[in-house]
């Protein structure tokens, strides 16, 4: 298995696109350790069995000291890297240097063609393996392109193949930078869609609330879990509460090895919200009786506004006898704290999907007649009447 270093960036995660490149990658045979320049949160993150590591101003220093003693031109490097302003980019590559070297790398590849390059730059010349990268588009308008365009050349022609997304961009490369022949090469980008098995072919179960106890995440969890059966998905929407009683949902979710069929959406308001509802089919809130050690009830649901949500867009839903759950929904409800009986009752429903559409005609019925707008009256009326 070829085994390469890929340097990119995470700044708002792994774009989506290298995301799904990365997986393809591996697909087909090609083992990578990831260099981020930086990784912070968002949509796409490295997998858990990834082997990465991000830049280290520490580990960079430290590394610059040992090779002075121990390879040839580093000094002279460093020299090159100053001249040219890009000293940042030189300690980055030092900071990968150690670890790509212990890894048996073969090769390096940038994603990016913009200043990231000098990172594969400088980790070339410091082991001379071959270097490859991907440019797409933004980095052929930057202002140095026009500014310092022999730098950009000299850049590329170091470079052992230069990839880039389109033939409008090839032209472009060819004519400012000189590179041609087999040295550039055309790959076009390619959607990706629903990779991780989130969308196609399940059934859609939606729980909005925030991840305290009382909403029976560990309830629900369990009982999908005991369900054995992979063809649905669980939409989670909310966050951590704050508090003591709080429940660690992504915890939970890797606990009971079930990644790859609960996709946390994190906190959402409108528009992404009612499209989430629109989108699902069953919605689920198990909530339940918190007890204080003297037994006496210290948190419960009054009526929660999210069940009523998903009956508005004409959902199923399933929830518990609890609090005041039975004013609200007709069916389907469960004992509070019965894993197995809610685990029959969300078999039931994916087992029945012909019923979806009349439980859901039934439910926009109830919430129209006693929990429409017009409610509004009773404290419009206490007002005018003080």
């Amino acid at each position: 298995m070829k085994k390469i270093a890929y340097i990119t960036s995470g700044k708002i995660g792994i774009p989506r696109f290298t995301f799904n490149e990365l997986i393809l990658l591996k697909e087909n045979g090609i083992d990578f350790n990831l260099c981020l320049t930086q990784l912070k949160p968002g949509p796409c993150m490295p997998k858990a069995e990834w082997k990465y590591y991000t830049a280290d101003r520490i580990k960079a220093l430290r590394e610059f000291v040992k090779l002075l003693f121990l390879k040839k031109g580093i000094l002279k490097l460093f020299i090159e890297a100053k001249n040219k302003k890009v000293l940042s980019y030189f300690f980055i590559s030092l900071s990968f240097y150690k670890d790509i070297q212990n890894n048996n790398i073969e090769s390096l590849h940038c994603q990016m063609g913009d200043d990231k390059l000098y990172i594969g730059y400088f980790l070339k010349k410091i082991m001379n393996i071959p270097l490859s990268v991907t440019v797409h588009a933004h980095e052929l308008y930057q202002r140095k392109v026009y500014d310092s365009n022999d730098e950009i050349k000299e850049l590329y022609s170091f470079c052992d193949k230069v990839i880039t997304i389109s033939n409008f961009n090839s032209k472009i490369i060819n004519k400012s930078f000189g590179v041609e022949g087999n040295k550039l090469e055309v790959m076009r980008l390619f959607p990706d869609i629903d990779n991780l098995n989130y969308v196609k072919n399940k059934s859609k179960i939606l729980i909005v609330a925030n991840w305290a106890e009382k909403k029976g995440y560990n309830i629900l969890l369990k009982a999908l879990k005991k369900m054995e059966r992979d063809d649905y998905v669980l939409w989670v929407v909310g966050g951590s509460y704050f508090s003591e009683n709080t429940v660690d949902v992504e915890k939970l979710v890797k606990e009971y090895g079930m990644e790859n069929q609960v996709a946390i959406l994190g906190r959402q308001g409108s528009p992404i919200l009612d499209i989430l509802f629109y989108a699902c089919d069953i919605f689920c809130l198990p909530s339940y009786t918190e007890f204080y050690s003297d037994d006496k009830p210290a948190e419960r649901e009054g009526i929660p506004v999210a069940l009523m949500e998903a009956m508005a867009w004409g959902k199923p839903v399933i929830a518990t006898k609890h609090a005041g759950n039975p004013e609200l929904v007709e069916k389907t409800l469960v004992k509070e704290r019965d894993v197995d009986e809610l685990s029959e009752a969300i078999s039931y429903l994916l087992n029945n999907k012909d019923k979806w559409k009349a439980i859901g005609l039934r439910n926009q019925e109830i919430i129209n007649k006693n929990f429409s707008k017009s409610n509004i009256n009773i404290l419009v009326d206490i007002i005018n009447n003080f």
